[in-house]
């Protein structure tokens, strides 16, 4: 493989976007699963099943299907292209047609948050004030494509802040989702623009953090900005990986508090320096929120490797599955960066 430098826009652009919906749908049948039992059903995941029958989100989803995370990341997409900026009330809407489209389909298509927020903005809600009690990682999770965008941009943490603000506020309108969604999209965003030093992205993403927690409502949750940096000390002062994905479940579970989910993904980013391929296992084997965790760490790693990095079968199967053109996808994604207009 190239080095991050040689890597071109394409590559990693590519890279970010397979990483998110490999991560997301290998994270399937482990999802809300401890590592006790993923070691006991499946050994080690390193490749696609089907959701478990009864699973309480993803029942009726096969192997290789991806879920909210990568469908709600392209539903911002899709209104990026349209727009060339956030329209957060367009977002809402594109939201609102997948969840109608496939609520027959799985068991539940929307995270918590996400659901109430949308049924109080569908009985009249402003959406200034439909994400005010938002403490999950809905936010963060489809947040990856708008790193992207600004990493290719050039823009400060202040001027990508003003996006995810937008992008997260019908939804996850408060300090601590804002914060989660901030550090991730600019973890994204330094992986995006070729940065190699792991520790440099990771200190990224907790200034990130500190700044986002600035944005939205005030609700009672820790600080991801110092959790991340805690998560981070446990990744480099365990003696192995296996010993790190321990402590790391102890201390923050991964589950689906943004607080919890967040600092999880970064430290499994760290903990496989980056290399999309171990990144997404460690991911989908930590326990926890596994394919939201594995979305959200898949599009950095994804894009810190490049996307030639990334299995060819995996990439088939997403692909194939998902009757998906990522590749279609990160054309235009890149199109929009020299006319998209920053909030």
């Amino acid at each position: 493989m190239k080095g991050n430098k040689e890597l071109d826009t394409k590559e990693r652009v590519l890279g970010g976007l397979y990483g998110m919906a490999i991560g997301d749908s290998l994270g399937v049948p482990s999802s809300f699963m401890t590592p006790a039992y993923i070691q006991k059903t499946w050994g080690w995941i390193d490749t696609f099943y089907p959701a478990e029958k009864g699973h309480i989100y993803h029942d009726g989803l096969k192997a290789g299907e991806y879920t909210d995370d990568s469908e709600q990341a392209l539903a911002l997409l899709n209104s990026f292209i349209r727009n060339e900026r956030v329209v957060p009330l367009d977002v809402v809407q594109e939201i609102i047609n997948w969840a109608n489209r496939v609520k027959n389909k799985y068991a539940s298509p929307l995270g918590p948050s996400t659901e109430r927020a949308l049924k109080a903005i569908q009985k009249g809600a402003d959406l200034s004030v439909s994400g005010r009690y938002a403490t999950t990682n809905g936010g963060a999770m489809r947040i990856s494509p708008l790193g992207m965008i600004h990493g290719l941009r050039g823009s400060s943490i202040e001027e990508m802040l003003k996006d995810v603000h937008l992008a997260c506020l019908p939804t996850h309108n408060t300090g601590v989702c804002i914060s989660a969604a901030a550090a991730i999209a600019w973890g994204t965003a330094l992986c995006v623009r070729g940065e190699r030093d792991i520790g440099k992205i990771v200190e990224g993403t907790i200034a990130a953090a500190e700044q986002g927690r600035s944005y939205g409502f005030d609700v009672v949750s820790p600080a991801i900005g110092k959790r991340i940096a805690y998560a981070y000390e446990l990744v480099l002062k365990a003696g192995d990986a296996k010993q790190a994905m321990q402590d790391i479940y102890d201390f923050f579970g991964g589950g689906d508090l943004a607080a919890d989910s967040i600092p999880a993904a970064i430290a499994m980013f760290a903990l496989g320096k980056g290399a999309a391929k171990p990144v997404l296992e460690y991911c989908v084997n930590l326990g926890g929120d596994c394919d939201t965790n594995a979305a959200m760490a898949g599009s950095m790693a994804g894009a810190y490797s490049g996307v030639s990095a990334l299995p060819e079968d995996w990439k088939k199967t997403i692909a194939t599955v998902n009757r998906i053109d990522l590749d279609a996808y990160a054309d235009k994604l890149i199109q929009l960066v020299s006319g998209w207009k920053a909030a």
